[in-house]
């Protein structure tokens, strides 16, 4: 019998924590567990003393130079004293670890844990502090640049309509929707 192709898996916390514990010289009772699924996949580490997280990104969907400009940024920002959850270097001192899933090769990076937790309401002081880190963090990455995709009009919305008005090609209310969208903002770009 052939396997059944897929396009995106969910991979076993049992192997990724096997998996860490060698890459990452971590105790042998550490633990893994699936903490949430979405465009990326994430993983509790424990060993009782120390909590990680375990990213895995999903197939296709940051190539490893984007995900290293990541680390560089998040790197930079813990030199600077500011407060983000960052990446772990193996024993190798390599952060991107490469994963042969089903779909194809994956990627995955162990953070730092950030302790903290949901804020449903914010007060005006939260408000302020976050104002400040966020000026810092200006402040820091003023002149920085990062190699990854920029976010702009163009690809968040005429690269996504294109692409849309593709998949949706045998659709054809959903198309001419798409298609009298995409010409709207044309006139934008």
């Amino acid at each position: 019998m052939t396997h059944f192709p897929v396009t995106s898996t969910t991979l076993s916390a049992t192997a990724l924590e096997q998996f860490v514990i060698e890459k990452y010289n971590l105790s042998l009772n550490a633990t893994c567990q699936l903490f949430r699924t979405g465009i990326n996949h994430t993983y509790f580490i424990t060993d009782g003393e120390h909590k990680y997280v375990l990213r895995v990104y999903c197939y296709n969907w940051r190539s490893k130079h984007e995900i290293e400009a990541e680390m560089d940024l998040l790197l930079l920002l813990k030199q600077n004293n500011i407060s983000v959850s960052y990446p772990i270097a193996d024993r190798n001192k390599q952060f991107i670890q490469d994963i042969n899933a089903p779909e194809g090769l994956r990627h995955a990076v162990l953070f730092s844990f950030a302790e903290g937790g949901k804020m449903r309401f914010m007060n005006e002081a939260t408000c302020f502090k976050i104002g400040v880190l966020m000026g810092q963090l200006h402040q820091i990455t003023v002149d920085k640049g990062c190699n990854r995709v920029a976010y702009n009009p163009e690809t968040l919305l005429k690269n996504a309509l294109q692409a849309s008005v593709a998949a949706f090609s045998g659709r054809k209310s959903r198309n001419a929707i798409l298609k009298d969208c995409l010409r709207s903002h044309n006139a934008n770009f």
